[in-house]
């Protein structure tokens, strides 16, 4: 038989500023969006807010819902393989309430064409281009 996957559903931010830098996490695993797993009785959108302030120490305010994705994540040396389903919004980040909780996140802006080509997830630079 083939491999099982677990499915995780996820939410992720789309941030652009006016001068075109995109919000960014650097992570341990590398440069991804900000935002992450869906928790057991948690909406969409309150995954977001609680995973953009966690990763970033902003607030999110959702303008409006981008799009779906999947991708399968798999890390053999963990025995971990996943999909990833996820729903992607356009957003941006309003004030700053502290520092990140996730301390090995750090918020980077980098310009348009070096966020999408450091994003690790293809499903994240898919997003990235409804913001081009």
């Amino acid at each position: 038989m083939g491999q099982s996957y677990n499915v995780q559903d996820c939410v992720y931010a789309v941030i652009k500023r006016e001068n075109g830098d995109v919000a960014v996490a650097r992570t341990p695993k590398g440069i991804v969006l900000l935002g992450g797993g869906v928790e057991d009785g948690e909406s969409e959108r309150d995954a977001l807010y609680r995973e953009a302030y966690e990763e970033s120490g902003y607030r999110a305010r959702i303008l409006s819902r981008l799009g779906f994705a999947s991708q399968y994540v798999n890390n053999a040396a963990k025995d971990r393989f996943r999909l990833k389903r996820a729903t992607f919004f356009l957003c941006e980040l309003t004030e700053k309430l502290g520092p990140p909780i996730d301390q090995d996140h750090e918020l980077l802006w980098l310009p348009y064409k070096e966020a999408h080509e450091s994003l690790i997830r293809p499903f994240h630079r898919w997003a990235l281009e409804f913001v081009r």
